[in-house]
């Protein structure tokens, strides 16, 4: 009788070690998914704010800028977004675009400064990029939580 106890409880804690371990792998498996779409997400954001941000400088040939320019903003912006949203992603709709933003016009600016850029164009252009990244970021977070909320991102 004593035998048969063991054995099911034996059998009864491999059992719950082998669905502790399927579960774990299940929420790595969730959590690499839900990192992969923020950081789409903020890759989407990037793009379509560096979109913008080339029709700004277009606009005149004081606000012109060499071809890298954008494809460093593509790239700085989607890592900087990316660190900052992880920070903030449980911040109500408007505090996580505000921030964002603020973040990565900062930050952006200080590189451009760094690299020789003039202090009133840096300066211009952290309130231009502000201003562009602010409505591109919230009308982009209120999409994706609706899609979040909708199951349809699941």
């Amino acid at each position: 009788m004593q035998k048969n106890i063991n054995l099911a409880r034996h059998k009864l804690l491999k059992e719950a070690i082998n669905l502790y371990l399927h579960m774990k792998k299940r929420r790595a498996w969730f959590k690499f998914r839900n990192l992969a779409l923020i950081f789409l997400s903020v890759f989407i954001i990037i793009l379509i704010f560096t979109l913008v941000d080339v029709f700004v400088h277009s606009l005149s040939e004081e606000y012109a800028v060499l071809d890298y320019y954008f494809r460093n903003k593509i790239i700085f912006g989607t890592i900087i977004g990316f660190v900052t949203y992880l920070f903030i992603k449980r911040s109500s709709l408007f505090v996580k675009s505000l921030i964002f933003s603020v973040v990565i016009s900062i930050l952006l600016q200080i590189r451009y400064f760094l690299e020789g850029y003039s202090l009133k164009f840096v300066i211009e252009f952290l309130f231009f990029h502000f201003l562009m990244l602010l409505p591109v970021s919230l009308v982009y977070f209120k999409i994706f939580n609706e899609l979040l909320k909708g199951g349809k991102l699941r």
